[in-house]
């Protein structure tokens, strides 16, 4: 597992170390670093190879796609290096290289064990980034090589397929969806999610989002495609649904399928990076994600998301509290920029075993608590 990154003069980081748990939430305003972590780790795993000679940081890939030298380098940075430095249990690796004007591939030297930081960014990997899948007619189907290692792609858009392929596998019994739902019957949720299979978990943990859904994948023939159907149904046999088209069911129900089947899918091992899962979905369900989050966590996956949301840090709070995860295996990083600088730096609250913070960092989500303290000023 990565228990640390350190980024040096890499965007608008001049020497940013930032400790990577379990489960570790980004925050901030826009701006403020926080997918700069994201991208450094996705940059690491699409440039370095799994050898001991040469390796190249590649700015432009199918990971990301950060332009050249000159795009990343820190804009007041004093020196021309460009560095990442990675702890593991097993050990630290620095890789750095020198800015070249113009470049978008540079000579990588390290200080390390490079196969280390591989190994780590290699076991069920994920990149879900906030350009994720939308409603359409039908989706991509993954290559062989993709399939094999159960890419679901940047977008998410090989999430159909996978699904499709792969509806019936079980999910680990740390990810099961919760069956104390504030409003729908056991009853219910039996009929949508009857089983351990990923498309029922998937079923599952949508209920949160719009009750009574079920997702089904259908594979398009002679098209290389796949085709996404949603119903929906009560507790009586004749309750069901006709089937309808993602467009036709709301935004945020296709928008975060790709979220839902990376954590419940991921191999124990795996790093999930995650930006804005929250997006389209209502408070409700924000927090839901925030208990899947958890769940998947601690079940042996290690999470590095970004988020807007104080509903799913609230969730993840919750689950802390409930002990569905060690809160020590939770960290979360308060990022913001300085105005004069450029430069990017941390605040790092500790979450409690009883769900709360240590400190509460002026504009860490205390937007509610500041309006409601002007509209009940008299």
């Amino acid at each position: 597992m990565l228990e640390r990154i350190e980024l040096h003069n890499f965007k608008s980081a001049r020497s940013l170390p930032v400790r990577l748990a379990a489960l570790t939430v980004l925050t901030g305003l826009n701006g403020s670093g926080k997918s700069s972590v994201l991208q450094a780790l996705a940059l690491l795993k699409q440039s370095l190879r799994i050898d001991e000679g040469l390796q190249e940081l590649s700015l432009r890939g199918s990971l990301v796609s950060l332009g050249r030298s000159e795009d990343v380098r820190f804009e007041n940075a004093t020196d021309d290096e460009i560095g990442f430095t990675i702890e593991t249990s097993q050990g630290r690796t620095k890789l750095f290289a020198s800015a070249a004007p113009g470049a978008d591939t540079l000579k990588l030297h390290h200080d390390g064990d490079v196969n280390d930081v591989v190994g780590a960014l290699n076991s069920g990997f994920q990149f879900i980034q906030a350009d994720r899948i939308t409603p359409a007619v039908q989706y991509q189907q993954a290559s062989t090589p993709e399939r094999v290692a159960g890419w679901l792609g940047c977008g998410g858009e090989y999430t159909v397929d996978f699904l499709l392929q792969n509806e019936s596998i079980k999910v680990s019994p740390g990810r099961l969806f919760p069956r104390d739902h504030p409003t729908l019957s056991a009853a219910l949720l039996d009929q949508v999610a009857p089983t351990e299979s990923l498309v029922d978990q998937t079923s599952g943990w949508l209920q949160h989002l719009s009750p009574g859904v079920r997702p089904r994948a259908v594979a398009v023939e002679l098209a290389d495609a796949a085709s996404l159907r949603f119903s929906y149904t009560g507790t009586s046999v004749d309750s069901g649904s006709r089937e309808h088209r993602p467009s036709n069911v709301g935004f945020g129900l296709t928008y975060c399928l790709p979220i839902i089947v990376s954590c419940l899918a991921a191999p124990k091992g795996a790093l999930l990076l995650l930006e804005n899962p929250e997006a389209h979905l209502h408070p409700r369900g924000q927090s839901a994600l925030g208990q899947l989050l958890a769940r998947c966590a601690a079940d042996g996956v290690q999470i590095v998301v970004e988020t807007h949301s104080d509903h799913v840090l609230n969730g993840i709070r919750l689950a802390a509290k409930r002990a569905e995860i060690p809160n020590e295996s939770v960290a979360v990083h308060f990022f913001s920029r300085d105005v004069e600088s450029g430069e990017s730096s941390i605040t790092s609250p500790v979450l409690h075993a009883n769900g709360r913070f240590s400190d509460w960092p002026d504009g860490f989500f205390d937007e509610w608590s500041k309006a409601l303290d002007e509209l009940l000023d008299s």
